[in-house]
């Protein structure tokens, strides 16, 4: 069993299920799925007969799943074992919603898009929708939160590729990685080390550093 290139990966903690070990939630265009990261490769499929869906994230508290779709341009939600209840979120003013993001502690969904090039964000139910970027933007791509101190990252893989940092407000907006940086595909917080990873789909690394972008070490080469 693998991982199909280009799957949107999460690991996530059980979604409100007995604990044990952890499970990894990840997007494959067609479903949304999960397996057993604990070694016993057990796979189900939470969410089937998508269009393409491209990102996904979670609230672990309310049990609830959300991912975008690229071909539907909008972002849905279903609550894990209720798979056959899907929500419309988001379904208006989306191309290419190709990063998301839940805020477990603001209750907020972030999300990118590649096309329109924004960073957006809005409620759990998609009111109060707020754009919180739109300059200086070429091709944002993968978001990740770090709620507890309010920042949040995402990559962009423009023609200067990126990874940048900000208030989850949109103040203090920074590059904290610019240079050694290609095709940047992924990205996740580490919150209990406090550390950024990010896959580079040109240079076939995994990447860590700490948060403002220092010590920067190549963690995992892939094919």
């Amino acid at each position: 069993m693998g991982v199909p290139l280009g799957a949107s990966l999460l690991l996530c903690c059980c979604l409100g299920l007995s604990r044990g070990s952890p499970l990894l939630l990840f997007a494959n265009r067609r479903d949304v799925r999960m397996v057993d990261a604990g070694g016993s490769k057990l796979e189900s499929v939470v969410v089937s007969g998508l269009e393409d869906a491209a990102a996904v994230d979670f609230h672990y508290s309310q049990g609830i799943i959300y991912w975008t779709d690229i071909s539907e341009e909008s972002i849905k939600e279903t609550v894990y074992n209720q798979s056959g209840n899907l929500q419309n979120v988001v379904i208006s003013g989306l191309v290419s919603p190709d990063g998301l993001a839940c805020d477990w502690i603001g209750k907020k969904l972030y999300w990118t898009d590649s096309e329109t090039n924004r960073i957006e964000v809005a409620n759990l139910n998609g009111t109060y929708r707020n754009v919180l970027f739109w300059q200086d933007l070429d091709q944002p791509r993968a978001i990740a939160l770090d709620p507890a101190h309010g920042y949040m990252y995402w990559t962009d893989w423009g023609e200067a590729p990126r990874i940048e940092r900000a208030g989850m407000d949109g103040s203090t907006r920074k590059i904290i990685v610019d240079s050694d940086i290609y095709w940047p595909n992924g990205l996740t917080v580490d919150l209990e080390e406090q550390k950024l990873y990010w896959a580079d789909a040109k240079l076939s690394f995994i990447h860590r550093a700490n948060l403002d972008g220092s010590f920067r070490y190549y963690f995992i080469l892939f094919f």
